[in-house]
C-alpha cells in the first residue's frame, strides 16, 4: 500500500512539473517588451539569445535518453529541478543581458532533461492508454499556461515586477525539490539493444517527419505565447495585459482540449485526429490574423484543436521505436528544438526586417509544413501501426 501510495505521489509530482514550466516558457512571450526596454535590447537579440541557448540545450536533449539510461528517470529530473532553481534564480537577479542570457542555460538544460525523463517514462507506466496518459500530462502543461497567462497579466497590471515573479516561481520549485524524495518513480526496463540498432534508428526517415512534424507544430504553438503579444501591441496599440487574456484564452481551450481529446484520440484513432485538428487549428488561426483586430479571438478559439496534436504524436515515437523509445524520444525532441530555434530566430529577423505585421504568418505557414509532415507519416505508417499498437496493448493486459 505504501508503494502504491508512493507510485501515484510519483505520477502527481511529474504532473506537477509539468503544470509549472509554462509559468517559465510560455510568459517570455510577455515579458519581451518589458526585456527589450529593461535590458536596452532588439526583436534580433531576443530571438538571438533564445536560439543560441536553446542549442545548447539540445545537446543535452540529444544525450538525454542515455543520460535516462545510466541515472534513472528521478535522478533526471531531480538535476532538471536544480537547474531550473539555479537559473530562475539567477535571471531575477540579473542586472545586465548578459548575465540574464547565462541565467537562461540552466533553465533550458532543466526543462529538457526534464521533458525526455517524462515523456519517456509515462507512456512505459501507461502502456494500454499510453495516448490518454500523454495528453493528459501535456493537458497540465496547457493548464499551467493559462494560470500563469492570466496571472502574470493581472500581476503586471498590479506593478509587480518580472524579477519578483520569477522569485515566486524559484520557490515554487524548491518546494517541489524538497518534497521529491518522497515519490517514487519507477525506471524504464532495461531493453536488450543488438549490435548496430542505434544506427539502424537514425536511418529511418521516420524519426526525422516526426522530428519535423512536432518542431514546425511547436513553433506555431510556442509563437503564440512569445509573438502575438509583440504583434498586437505593436499593430493595434494593445497593452501587454491585453495580449496575456488573449493567450490566456488560447491556453484555457487548450487545456480543455487536452483534458478530453485523449479519450477521442484514443477511439478514433491519432492520425486522423491529429491532421483533422491542425487542418481546423490552421483555417481558425489564419482567419483571425486576415480578420483583424476585432476577431483575435478567433486565434484563441484555435487552441482547442492545437490541444492533441503534440502529446498524441509524440505517444507514437515509443511504440514505433520500441526497441530504444528513449534514445529515439530524445533524438525527435533534438529535432523539435532544433526546428523551434531556426524558426524563432527567423521570426525576430523578419519582425526587425518587415515588420510584426508580416512576420506573423510565419506561424500559420508553420502549422502548414506540420501537416505535410504528419501527412508523409500517416502514408508511412496508417494501419500498420494501429495493428502494431493493438497487439502491444494486449501483451500488456
Amino acid at each position: 500500500m505504501q508503494n502504491t501510495r508512493k507510485g501515484k505521489f510519483g505520477v502527481f509530482i511529474i504532473f506537477m512539473m509539468m503544470f509549472l514550466a509554462p509559468f517559465i516558457e510560455n510568459t517570455r512571450g510577455i515579458f519581451i517588451p518589458i526585456f527589450k526596454e529593461d535590458f536596452g535590447v532588439s526583436n534580433t537579440i531576443i530571438s538571438a539569445m533564445l536560439t543560441v541557448v536553446s542549442i545548447m540545450g539540445m545537446g543535452v536533449t540529444l544525450l538525454g535518453g542515455a543520460i535516462t539510461e545510466k541515472i534513472g528517470q528521478k535522478r533526471t529530473i531531480f538535476l532538471g529541478i536544480l537547474c531550473l532553481i539555479s537559473g530562475i534564480l539567477m535571471q531575477s537577479q540579473a542586472r545586465s543581458f548578459t548575465m540574464f542570457f547565462i541565467g537562461l542555460i540552466p533553465i533550458i538544460t532543466g526543462i529538457n532533461l526534464y521533458n525526455v525523463a517524462a515523456n519517456t517514462i509515462i507512456p512505459i507506466m501507461f502502456a494500454g492508454t499510453s495516448t490518454i496518459a500523454m495528453n493528459l500530462l501535456h493537458f497540465m502543461y496547457g493548464a499551467g499556461s493559462t494560470v500563469s497567462q492570466n496571472t502574470i497579466g493581472l500581476l503586471l497590471d498590479r506593478g509587480i515586477t518580472w524579477r519578483n515573479m520569477y522569485v515566486y516561481i524559484a520557490l515554487l520549485y524548491t518546494i517541489i525539490l524538497l518534497v521529491f524524495k518522497f515519490a517514487k518513480i519507477p525506471n524504464a526496463p532495461k531493453v536488450m539493444i543488438s549490435e548496430g540498432k542505434g544506427e539502424n534508428i537514425l536511418r529511418n526517415p521516420l524519426l526525422y517527419a516526426f522530428g519535423l512534424a512536432l518542431g514546425f507544430y511547436a513553433f506555431a504553438e510556442q509563437g503564440m505565447s512569445l509573438w502575438l503579444t509583440n504583434y498586437l501591441k505593436d499593430n493595434f496599440a494593445l497593452r501587454e495585459s491585453i495580449g496575456a487574456r488573449y493567450i490566456g484564452i488560447f491556453f484555457l481551450v487548450f487545456a480543455v482540449g487536452r483534458l478530453l481529446g485523449g479519450f477521442l484520440v484514443q477511439k478514433a484513432g491519432v492520425l486522423r485526429s491529429v491532421t483533422f485538428s491542425q487542418l481546423i487549428a490552421l483555417v481558425l488561426f489564419l482567419g483571425g490574423i486576415l480578420l483583424g483586430e476585432e476577431y483575435i479571438i478567433i486565434i484563441s478559439i484555435s487552441g482547442l484543436f492545437f490541444a492533441i496534436i503534440y502529446p498524441s504524436l509524440l505517444s507514437m515515437v515509443t511504440g514505433i521505436f520500441r526497441e530504444r523509445p528513449g534514445y529515439a524520444t530524445g533524438i525527435v525532441i533534438t529535432l523539435v528544438s532544433l526546428v523551434l530555434n531556426s524558426m524563432n530566430m527567423a521570426m525576430g529577423i523578419m519582425t526587425d526586417v518587415i515588420g510584426s505585421s508580416f512576420s506573423i504568418y510565419l506561424l500559420p505557414l508553420s502549422l502548414f509544413m506540420s501537416i505535410l509532415c504528419v501527412a508523409y507519416i500517416r502514408m508511412k505508417t496508417g494501419k500498420g501501426f494501429r495493428k502494431e499498437r493493438k497487439q502491444a496493448n494486449s501483451m500488456t493486459e
